[in-house]
């Protein structure tokens, strides 16, 4: 066994285990579709870690203002970033940018922007959404 192929082995399971927020997505999905289900405190624990894997974990896009434009439409970075909350880090000011644009910014597009920046960012605030409204369902369903 060569270096080479122990090296790409462990990249490959280290680009899986990014991933590993489907998990308690699935296991939600799964079991508000069984007749038992599950308890409400284990619905409260695959939410949370549904959550904290989507706010601060997912790989997405930074999707933070890069510039404005005073004629044309505005650029939006495109750094890889981990969770929907959290910018890149290349660029220091993107995390703060992100973070005060939660709370200091007055319109819902401007909230919501980062959501749907890319691919990997809609695949997380999918699972997230669908996530969350399933296991509420499935801790009120019994």
């Amino acid at each position: 066994m060569s270096v080479l192929s122990v090296y790409v082995a462990s990249r490959k399971s280290t680009a899986l285990w990014r991933y590993w927020g489907l998990i308690p997505f699935a296991i939600i999905i799964i079991s508000v579709g069984t007749a038992s289900g599950l308890g409400p405190g284990t619905y409260l624990i695959l939410i949370g870690l549904l959550m904290f894997y989507v706010l601060f974990q997912a790989p997405v896009w930074c999707g933070a203002v890069n510039r404005t434009r005073s004629n044309g439409p505005v650029d939006y970075c495109r750094n890889n970033s981990s969770g929907l909350l959290l910018g890149c880090s290349r660029v220091r000011q993107h995390k703060m940018q992100k973070l005060k644009s939660l709370w200091w910014t007055a319109r819902w597009r401007e909230n919501t922007k980062g959501l749907w920046v890319g691919p990997p960012a809609k695949l997380a605030t999918l699972t997230g959404l669908i996530g969350t409204v399933t296991g509420v369902f499935g801790m009120f369903k019994g």
